[in-house]
């Protein structure tokens, strides 16, 4: 996969005219067949700042971020995603949470989303072709969306347009200033890079909702649904298949 890894990166740089991997991010993980594949929105960080990732070159030894940098404190994300994923997928295991793939709609870097360089459709349209081809060599029955935003952002540019369907009753919000927030979504839709329907879950950004009182709602819907689709428990599913240790990833959460 180091081959294809390189040709992605390679293709999405001659797309956007990016090259310094301080102003984009593509890979979280080592790209492979798995039932569920993991998008956030886009990858923080920028050029004139330090970027965390786990591997120097394609994860050839299968590491990845959210284990690796879980007791990070500037990777804010990692700890409460591998807690969300330790949870639904029903797993202790950082070998089983490490061959989970993970990137982003978004490859290019900001501090925030309002910081992005580009229209954030712009962006998701830029790794388009990225995005199509990754999700092709992981051929996933489900995609979980890391916020609400990742979510539209992929249902409009890699989607047949109205074949989103959406279960209204797995909805789950919470207070967000004037407004409300939706933390846990269902939805199906065809998905033009596999030419087939995905299982299509969303849940709100760990970093910021994983701390309120109905996140346990949220972890436990997400359970049930992956336990549903025969996901999760990931360990009794039939996917996951030896990979190197890595010593410094510790053996559990």
């Amino acid at each position: 996969m180091t081959d294809l890894m390189r040709s992605i990166d390679d293709s999405y740089c001659s797309t956007s005219g990016l090259s310094a991997r301080g102003d984009y991010k593509i890979f979280y993980s080592h790209i492979h067949p798995f039932p569920l594949l993991v998008l956030g929105l886009n990858p923080g960080g920028a050029s004139d700042g330090p970027n965390l990732v786990a591997s120097d070159s394609y994860f050839e030894q299968w590491e990845h971020d959210y284990p690796r940098f879980r007791e990070t404190v500037g990777y804010a994300l990692a700890r409460p995603i591998c807690q969300l994923l330790s949870t639904a997928l029903a797993t202790k295991s950082v070998d089983a949470l490490r061959q989970v793939p993970a990137t982003n709609v978004i490859f290019r870097r900001s501090k925030s989303i309002n910081d992005l360089s580009t229209t954030q459709m712009a962006g998701a349209t830029e790794a388009k072709v990225a995005i199509g081809r990754i999700i092709q060599v992981v051929d996933p029955r489900v995609i979980l969306f890391i916020s609400k935003t990742a979510y539209d952002l992929f249902t409009k540019i890699h989607c047949l347009r109205g074949t989103v369907s959406e279960e209204e009753s797995s909805i789950i919000r919470t207070p967000n200033g004037v407004n409300s927030a939706c933390i846990f979504l269902r939805a199906r839709g065809f998905v033009n890079a596999v030419s087939r329907s995905v299982e299509l879950l969303t849940v709100g950004h760990p970093s910021r909702y994983a701390v309120r009182g109905d996140w346990a709602s949220v972890t436990s819907a997400l359970r049930s649904t992956l336990e549903e689709l025969g996901v999760s428990p990931i360990e009794s599913a039939g996917v996951l298949v030896p990979i190197p240790h890595l010593p410094e990833y510790g053996e559990t959460l």
